[in-house]
């Protein structure tokens, strides 16, 4: 599950227990329409427990791409999937908001 939400110029998407190849592509299409428009996006992983790592690789052609608080885990499996150099990894959302 993942909810979103807009504030400052920034869209914050927190995801919830495990994310589905479904969920992700949602939230890769959600993050897309964002960043075109000029947002920044952090998806929020702190609550993440498990991830289709194969969804995750559809998070690498979203440039500028943030995400946060993401266990070793969670890590292992968006860098399984593809897209751990292209997403750029903060231990926690206040840093991925205050990285330039």
């Amino acid at each position: 599950m993942y909810e979103a939400r807009h504030q400052d110029g920034v869209t914050i998407i927190r995801g919830i227990g495990e994310l589905s190849r479904e969920e992700l592509e949602a939230i890769a299409r959600l993050a897309t329409v964002v960043r075109e428009g000029g947002r920044m996006v952090v998806i929020d992983m702190k609550r993440v427990t498990h991830l289709h790592y194969a969804g995750a690789a559809l998070l690498k052609s979203i440039p500028g791409l943030r995400a946060a608080g993401a266990s070793r885990y969670v890590r292992d499996l968006v860098y399984a999937g593809g897209a751990g150099g292209f997403v750029e990894l903060y231990g926690n959302l206040e840093e991925a908001l205050r990285a330039a």
